[in-house]
């Protein structure tokens, strides 16, 4: 009998040290509100590449001649909508590393932070240089023609019109916990792709790089069921969307702020 009790203590014990060192998966959904910020260092090239043809009369016969155009349309900052936000994740933490604070995980959301009705504020630096084949008008007409080589820099405005932009994102995320039986206080940083979709006056799709950073707490209900609050900073830079069109480009940032539910396996 008491060989049979030792055995079974073993036993035990041996389970218990199996089952500790099982990682611990996890799949979660979430729901909330992403507080996208003005799109920043905001140019339109290819709007502003279109207007300087236009004021200088820029043409073959001008590429014939040797004659180079130049410029740098850039505008006041783009305001976008705030809107809500949905998304996933799933990961498992290190346990049979030892390592029960630290995890990864995958991660997808998507939001809209649709691109608003206004007036930008625009600066476009313009250089038009003669080419050896074309002979010089003295003195320079003004306004500036393409009889002149002109270095110059134009004020003016621009009226926009909403443009929805959808905002789609498959993420990788290193997480670090505090591994707690009821509470643990979480954070995490990450990167991925982030998907850009606009239609309207501004137009196109693109997939660029973005980053993501995020810190929360879980609270466990069961050890299978928890309950999750958490605060997210991304940042991407938008380069040449609607390239036809605008050719917009400029950094994307935005506040978000989720809570969700965990199941833990």
């Amino acid at each position: 009998m008491n060989r049979f009790i030792t055995y079974a203590v073993l036993i035990m014990v041996f389970l218990c040290q199996v089952e500790s060192a099982r990682s611990e998966w996890y799949l979660s959904g979430y729901g909330g509100y992403s507080m996208a910020q003005p799109l920043s260092d905001a140019t339109m090239n290819t709007y502003g590449e279109a207007l300087a043809i236009n004021r200088y009369g820029f043409g073959p016969s001008n590429i014939q001649q040797g004659d180079t155009l130049t410029q740098n349309f850039s505008t006041s900052n783009l305001s976008l909508q705030q809107s809500a936000l949905f998304g996933g994740k799933g990961g498992y933490f290190f346990n049979d590393l030892g390592l029960p604070w630290l995890g990864v995980e995958l991660e997808s959301f998507t939001t809209t932070p649709t691109i608003k009705t206004q007036t930008l504020a625009t600066t476009q630096d313009i250089t038009f240089l003669l080419g050896p084949g074309h002979l010089p008008v003295f003195p320079c007409p003004a306004p500036p023609t393409q009889q002149c080589s002109v270095q110059e820099t134009v004020n003016s405005t621009l009226p926009v019109t909403q443009s929805s932009l959808r905002l789609v994102t498959a993420i990788v995320n290193v997480v670090a916990r505090y591994p707690g039986t009821t509470f643990q206080p979480y954070i995490g940083i990450g990167g991925g792709g982030f998907y850009f979709s606009s239609s309207g006056q501004i137009d196109g799709r693109q997939v660029v790089p973005g980053l993501n950073t995020q810190a929360g707490l879980k609270v466990l209900a069961t050890e299978e069921w928890a309950l999750f609050v958490e605060g997210k900073y991304n940042y991407a830079t938008i380069t040449n969307l609607d390239p036809s069109g605008f050719g917009l480009s400029g950094v994307y940032s935005a506040f978000n702020i989720l809570a969700g539910i965990a199941y833990h396996f």
